[in-house]
């Protein structure tokens, strides 16, 4: 195997492109050497035990999670976005499509990603979309408390916010669907919807906390014309603060907003 260019930097590692031994060009995760082997281990065995189409594919690992191989996808969705600004809807609905169907099959079988972002969504070739990274993931059992202060803060629910060291494995995937929207209303607006979620100095958020969301909108439609109500129903439905109440990931799908059909040319 030859390593070659560094194509990616992570909290836990970085990512190289790399040539295997039958000659195939794909990408190398290099864990740092302070990463616990626990989570080493933890990110490539999730990976080997799933299969989805806007999913990272592992191709092979080393017996030590010293490292791990993925096919080689072009570039990140922060950087498609930094690149070209805001995109059009009809890019962003079959974006929140891929990754509703990705998001989707992890729920089902009982995993949740605990990062989703936009560094966390590479574009392949094709185009496709694929969810990266889970290195903060985890299996969640039934009535089982986990760590509830995970994640990146601008994506963060505020749920994930509180005093409490512990919360309930099932919240999470609530909790997914809310950092899926903030991926999506960045998509749109080309910012951020809150700088932190819980915070009192972010007046942002008091107007999605109090849900004042004409307020909310009121300011954003300022910087750019976003009329879509359907649009803007699915995303105060993704964000919503209180986790009992907002969507889960299959009521994103069925969506009104997402009715019409999308697509990627706009990313070719």
């Amino acid at each position: 195997m030859q390593i070659q260019n560094k194509i990616g930097e992570g909290l836990f590692g970085q990512i190289h492109k790399c040539l295997t031994v039958e000659g195939d060009t794909c990408a190398i995760k290099i864990y740092k050497e302070g990463c616990p082997k626990k989570l080493r281990e933890k990110e490539i065995k999730i990976l080997q035990s799933i299969s989805h189409t806007n999913i990272q594919k592992i191709v092979k690992s080393d017996c030590e999670y010293k490292w791990f191989i993925t096919e080689l996808m072009n570039q990140d969705l922060y950087s498609v976005i930094t690149k070209r600004g805001i995109l059009q809807q009809i890019t962003i609905k079959q974006i929140l499509l891929q990754l509703c169907n990705g998001l989707s099959y992890l729920h089902s079988i009982g995993y949740v990603h605990r990062d989703i972002k936009l560094e966390n969504v590479m574009v392949s070739k094709e185009p496709n979309l694929k969810i990266i990274d889970f290195g903060l993931s985890v299996y969640i059992e039934s009535n089982k408390l986990y760590p509830r202060h995970c994640g990146t803060p601008t994506y963060m629910a505020p749920e994930l916010n509180l005093e409490d060291k512990l919360i309930m494995g099932e919240i999470l995937k609530k909790s997914d669907v809310f950092a899926l929207g903030v991926l999506i209303f960045i998509l749109c607006y080309g910012c951020p919807p809150f700088t932190i979620a819980k915070s009192i100095e972010c007046k942002f958020w008091q107007t999605i906390e109090q849900k004042k969301w004409q307020t909310f909108w009121n300011y954003f439609d300022k910087k750019i014309i976003r009329s879509d109500q359907h649009f803007k129903d699915l995303i105060q439905n993704m964000l919503d603060p209180d986790h009992k109440t907002r969507f889960k990931i299959e009521q994103v799908k069925q969506h009104q907003w997402m009715n019409d059909e999308g697509n990627l040319n706009e990313l070719l």
